[in-house]
């Protein structure tokens, strides 16, 4: 599976930063928090089964990175399910990009993967 992942990180590097804080978020946010909320989300009474079942599939996608990575991306994934429910796709995806905006000119991702 690392190949795999070295391919995708060689052919994206090439249109970064515009796969990292544009299409990512739009795409991920579209994928884990819209296509649920709009198909299947149906009963309020099943916010938290949807905001952890969402969360976790988004955290599963961001294994290669690590442990406290995937920890990360469960918690953000609860927020960004709360910011679709409450504020829609364009709100999710703009505090996405901003947190990828954040997390990448910080340098947090790299204390997070080791």
């Amino acid at each position: 599976m690392n190949n795999f992942i070295r391919k995708v990180r060689s052919r994206t590097a090439r249109i970064e930063p515009w796969w990292s804080f544009v299409l990512v978020p739009i795409w991920q946010e579209y994928i884990f928090r819209y296509l649920p909320y709009t198909l299947l989300y149906t009963d309020p009474k099943l916010y938290w089964v949807f905001a952890f079942g969402t969360a976790f599939a988004f955290a599963s996608i961001h294994w290669y990175l690590g442990k406290w990575f995937v920890l990360y991306s469960f918690v953000g994934g609860l927020a960004l399910w709360w910011v679709m429910v409450n504020f829609g796709l364009l709100a999710a995806i703009i505090v996405h990009a901003f947190v990828n905006v954040v997390d990448f000119s910080t340098g947090f991702r790299r204390l997070l993967m080791h």
